[in-house]
């Protein structure tokens, strides 16, 4: 998730670019734009398929080497920041047989459907354009739909693709409200993987694909803990209310300093609608009410940005933050002594919810949610990541070839 241009920027997708790009050569457009409001969930994955035919074997070799995978996830990001041990409070990872969506189709040729959040942002635009890039490679024809931020929109688009009957369907949610049309997808034999998101239970998606957000709240609020030693004062800033990217991080994160540590003091809660001016100003007023705060625990290294600029504006060191990932954040405080801890929310995990459906299309078996790999780092290894001759709106780091990065102006 990427925002930028200190303009307006909204979440997963971040900074709104102006921007408005439809499909490549070989896409299908249905409809255009959109913003990425990620869908909310339950972390119980062995009812999604209920109902429909589909079978999930959640105990067996497969399911437990699924779980294993995981949690490796959670220990690796952990370590990545001195947080040893790190693991899932549960990683109720299931096999799901989709031998009932196979398809033979010589060559390729298959036609997937992609209901997405829009290219209004520099983030959802690389993740548009990586699912078509892959798209190309695997010789895939792409149904395309975009909601332009209406999830009212989402369900229309939806229900527009699956009159097109195609193979399979990718869909970025951008809340509940479409589960009832993923389901229906799935019940007229579409196999459905949802991306970048979740949806609740029961919503018969074969496979969630997205980077955990109950491991990126635990990250930054064990990193917090750790560096003030399980006491201090803390603000906690988030994007915009209501949003599960937003709710879902926080959420964990609360729980664990109500239950592990209670000498941190949680002073403030604010929401910054994944903007860096309203975060400035959200930081400028904490700072005068709380002018000892010791770190912040935020989502957003959009956010973050704008606390640096608050706080340099002031004449005062920037606490620890933590978040996700943004190039014009690294370029900011590139040797600044700004600590922090990110992780990364990579937009190209679009490319590997292809694969899912595409696997999913062969008939093989799919792991019920796959938890992508990303990034996590702290101040010391900014140097590796920073890109400074690319654009603040350029996902770091990034897996995207070189021509597209070009192409979206990203480097």
């Amino acid at each position: 998730m990427t925002r930028h241009s200190k303009t307006h920027r909204s979440k997963t997708g971040r900074s709104k670019t102006g921007r408005s790009r439809i499909g490549r050569s070989g896409v299908i457009a249905v409809a255009v734009t959109g913003v990425l409001l990620l869908g909310a969930c339950s972390t119980q994955r062995e009812s999604l398929t209920a109902g429909l035919g589909v079978a999930a074997e959640c105990t067996g070799p497969q399911a437990r080497a699924a779980q294993q995978q995981y949690a490796e996830t959670w220990r690796k990001a952990g370590e990545a920041i001195g947080l040893e041990g790190l693991s899932p409070s549960q990683a109720d990872i299931c096999e799901v047989d989709t031998s009932a969506y196979a398809k033979n189709e010589p060559g390729g040729g298959y036609r997937i459907a992609l209901a997405a959040q829009g290219p209004t942002n520099a983030w959802a635009t690389s993740n548009e354009e990586a699912f078509k890039h892959r798209a190309e490679q695997r010789d895939v024809d792409v149904l395309y739909a975009s909601a332009n931020g209406d999830v009212n929109k989402q369900v229309d688009n939806v229900q527009q693709l699956v009159a097109q009957r195609p193979d399979a369907m990718v869909v970025v949610p951008m809340g509940d409200a479409i589960t009832g049309q993923v389901r229906a997808a799935a019940a007229q034999g579409i196999p459905v993987v949802v991306c970048s998101g979740r949806l609740g239970e029961g919503s018969g998606a074969v496979s969630t694909v997205t980077r955990d957000y109950e491991l990126q709240g635990t990250l930054w609020a064990e990193w917090i803990a750790k560096r003030l030693g399980g006491k201090g004062k803390i603000a906690m800033l988030s994007g915009i209310a209501g949003v599960p990217t937003a709710e879902l991080p926080k959420a964990e994160a609360k729980k664990i300093f109500a239950k592990k540590y209670p000498g941190i003091e949680i002073v403030a809660e604010q929401n910054t609608d994944w903007s860096a001016t309203k975060a400035k100003t959200v930081a400028a007023q904490l700072l005068a009410r709380y002018p000892d705060l010791d770190a912040i625990w935020s989502d957003s290294a959009i956010t973050n940005l704008g606390v640096y600029e608050a706080y340099s504006q002031a004449g005062k060191p920037t606490p620890p933050v933590t978040g996700d990932v943004t190039n014009g954040f690294l370029k900011a405080v590139q040797g600044k002594n700004v600590p922090f801890a990110l992780g990364a929310f990579p937009p190209e995990q679009s490319a590997q919810c292809l694969d899912v459906a595409l696997d999913a299309l062969a008939g093989e078996k799919v792991p019920s949610e796959v938890n992508v790999d990303a990034a996590v780092f702290t101040d010391q290894e900014l140097g590796r990541y920073v890109r400074p001759e690319c654009s603040d709106d350029l996902a770091v780091p990034t897996a995207l070839p070189a021509d597209l990065l070009k192409k979206l102006k990203l480097c």
